[in-house]
């Protein structure tokens, strides 16, 4: 019974250190300066931790199937997608400070959008789940709601309102 424990215990941390890592490099992808190119390394890191997470949990994680399911969930952002990171990542085109703010809304929501694909993947795997029964349909809600979260938690302090004393 121990033994189990601590095994759960160690999966859910290696999980916690999978997204935090896939987080941090997501955010960084952001601030590549050619357009474009960081929505591709976005891509393909949050391949890499679904990937990756899906080996903790022992689940068999086919190429195909992790590509198709990362980028259904990305589609279920759409509406935020193309707000955020396409005009982010164009934004990049004007020197100076357009590639500034756009670096910045581009890691703001490549962060966030990881952090929320991975919540939503530990959960389905804790539950039992395998990558060929996840369906993006059924955690649409669950994936905006950690989206929000993370964004929340993503803003500077001084944009946050101050506690009421």
């Amino acid at each position: 019974m121990a033994e189990e424990v601590l095994e759960a215990r160690d999966v859910h941390t290696d999980a916690g250190v999978i997204i935090s890592n896939a987080v941090k490099w997501s955010g960084a992808a952001g601030f590549i300066p050619v357009p474009y190119v960081d929505l591709a390394a976005l891509g393909a890191l949050q391949y890499k931790m679904v990937r990756d997470l899906a080996a903790i949990y022992d689940i068999d994680a086919k190429t195909k199937v992790v590509r198709t399911v990362v980028a259904s969930l990305l589609g279920s952002l759409a509406p935020t997608v193309i707000s955020t990171s396409l005009v982010g990542s164009s934004l990049k085109l004007i020197p100076g400070g357009g590639t500034l703010v756009g670096s910045a809304s581009v890691a703001a929501f490549s962060a966030a959008s990881t952090y929320a694909i991975g919540k939503v993947f530990v959960r389905h795997f804790e539950n039992g789940g395998s990558l060929e029964n996840f369906s993006a349909e059924n955690i649409q809600e669950e994936l905006k709601d950690e989206f929000a979260s993370a964004s929340q938690k993503a803003e500077p302090k001084s944009s946050q309102t101050a506690p009421k004393k």
